[in-house]
């Protein structure tokens, strides 16, 4: 892992964060000493056009009757270590530029990702989403044109934005990769869309971390707001198409040397 140098502004973003993560910590080892005597610990590994992609998710569950409704695992199980893990998740790609540069960061940290990719620009850089399912990643279908007025079209103008992107991920990478997911441009999968999805095979992914870095607010507000919301099962919203994304990728690599601080490990949703 290579050394940063962290101006101090950037610094203080991370042990904000890093505070949190560990103020949660502590009363999660504190409950479980009480429990049983036994001290979890967290796994130590770790593993957008221009404009926001806003609204809020979920993260997935294990379904398990031992965990609690934030996916970790209860004290009462006899002090089984908690599922530290977070799905990373990238909008509106493929970009020639930002893309392997965030790529290259999530090699660096051993982390894998999500990326939400649209037909149109898949269609003008499919050596992009080669190199992305070649490094170990998922896709997700984002729309054949980032159409953020998904909801108000008609079913047949959904299905078509949809096999169309599908088309394109089928044309650059083969149809042998799977595509379990679905992301709607500017919002949450709404109840018009997802009732659609079923047809494709395919999963609404939504998020419950938006840093806006869209917008462009600086690395430092993209580090501090993802750092600072961090919780077991998040799910990550970042960029890495749709507009100059040189913050994001700045921030990236804080926000992968934060986690691997934290003891986080970074999944695909519904994985463990």
């Amino acid at each position: 892992m290579n050394q940063l140098s962290w101006p101090a502004t950037i610094l203080l973003g991370i042990l904000l964060g890093l505070a949190a993560v560990g103020a949660e910590r502590s009363a999660d080892d504190e409950g479980a000493a009480a429990a049983g005597g036994a001290t979890a610990s967290p796994t130590a590994s770790s593993d957008g056009g221009d404009g926001p992609d806003s609204g809020s998710g979920s993260g997935e569950s294990s379904g398990d009757s031992s965990a609690d409704s934030d996916g970790e695992t209860s004290p009462d199980t006899g002090g089984e270590p908690l599922d530290y893990s977070v799905t990373l998740t990238f909008d509106d790609g493929p970009h020639p530029v930002y893309t392997p540069q965030v790529l290259e960061l999530l090699d660096q940290y051993d982390a894998t990702a999500v990326f939400c990719v649209v037909g149109q620009r898949l269609r003008e850089h499919p050596e992009v989403v080669r190199q992305i399912v070649d490094a170990g990643h998922a896709l997700c279908n984002h729309t054949d044109t980032h159409d953020d007025q998904l909801s108000e079209r008609d079913r047949d103008e959904i299905e078509q934005q949809i096999a169309e992107a599908d088309e394109a991920i089928d044309t650059a990478v083969g149809d042998d990769v799977a595509v379990r997911y679905f992301r709607q441009p500017n919002t949450a999968v709404q109840p018009e869309v997802e009732e659609v999805l079923d047809e494709f095979g395919l999963e609404p992914l939504d998020w419950t971390v938006d840093p806006r870095d869209w917008s462009r607010p600086g690395t430092m507000s993209i580090v501090q707001d993802v750092l600072g919301q961090i919780r077991p099962g998040a799910v990550i919203l970042l960029h890495d198409g749709g507009g100059d994304r040189s913050q994001t990728v700045a921030a990236l690599e804080q926000i992968l040397a934060g986690l691997d601080a934290a003891g986080y490990r970074t999944v695909l949703p519904g994985d463990s």
